[in-house]
């Protein structure tokens, strides 16, 4: 009996799958966690594991039974799927930089971004795979594509729920702050608070501020709530990536991480959960100000 084709998104999942063991340098025997895999890439267990049944009809996973699977070794054509994983994330800053100049009209076609910017269909589309699972963009009838409409009220309800769930994340039972990285991230803050301000200071600031977040919902061990601060990292990349906030602004956010450390460093978790509250609060009312401003 002749195998089904894989699905478009199936062999899509497969291809950054094995990007995504190429650039940790994974060895035959790596495990691979479905849920992991989810948060990675933002889609559900459904389609990882077509994914995962389609690499294993190609040789690249063994499956065990009710373990999941491990890597049976890389191809040599996997470096080249790292390259198009690297295209797809030019290709998202380059949409997000030109939407932010107005220089991306609402709607357009996937042949006209494939036009424009010189990218092969394959990267525009996942690309916009990507934007549509954040409900950034939407399908229109046939091959077109629109934003979808009021950015601002996108980016008001992207803070209201990290609101509700950032300072959860540091009272959950299972909360272990990473003490390496801590210290690692309170160096790299007081290095950027102490430097001379330069432009483009607030806008490097970006990768700092995301890094927080990310590692303190790893810290939790939930992975459900770690899927859910990248995929906001992720919005807030493309919505306010290129702002170049003010120097006491980023000051003001760099002064409210080192708090929300000290806290958890000391045990306190109910005082790093209100400080985190407040940190968020205040940044959704700068970000409403510079979005007024755009």
């Amino acid at each position: 009996m002749k195998t089904a084709a894989p699905s478009r998104l199936h062999a899509d999942l497969a291809r950054r799958i094995l990007a995504r063991l190429q650039e940790q340098n994974a060895a035959p025997g790596h495990h691979l966690v479905e849920l992991e895999l989810c948060a990675a890439f933002g889609v559900s267990r459904t389609p990882v594991r077509g994914a995962l049944k389609l690499l294993e009809r190609q040789g690249m996973v063994k499956a065990r039974e009710s373990r999941g699977y491990i890597l049976s070794g890389l191809p040599p054509g996997a470096a080249d799927a790292q390259t198009e994983t690297d295209e797809e994330q030019r290709l998202f800053q380059t949409l997000a930089e030109a939407r932010a100049k107005s220089a991306l009209p609402d709607q357009f076609t996937q042949q006209e971004l494939v036009r424009r910017f010189d990218v092969r269909l394959s990267v525009v589309l996942a690309v916009l795979r990507q934007l549509a699972e954040l409900g950034l963009v939407e399908r229109k009838p046939g091959n077109g594509w629109a934003f979808t409409p009021d950015p601002v009220r996108t980016l008001s309800e992207s803070y209201a729920f990290r609101r509700a769930l950032e300072p959860q994340i540091l009272l959950q039972s299972g909360f272990r702050l990473d003490r390496a990285w801590a210290e690692k991230a309170r160096s790299e803050h007081q290095k950027l608070r102490k430097k001379p301000w330069r432009a483009g200071d607030g806008v490097r600031f970006h990768a700092v501020n995301a890094d927080f977040h990310e590692q303190l919902a790893r810290s939790s061990g939930n992975r459900a709530m770690l899927r859910a601060v990248e995929r906001h990292n992720q919005l807030r990349q493309f919505l306010i990536g290129q702002w170049d906030y003010p120097m006491d602004q980023v000051h003001s956010a760099i002064d409210d991480h080192l708090e929300i450390l000290a806290a958890l460093e000391a045990g306190y978790a109910d005082k790093a959960a209100a400080l985190m509250l407040h940190h968020l609060t205040q940044s959704a009312s700068q970000s409403q100000k510079e979005e007024a401003v755009q």
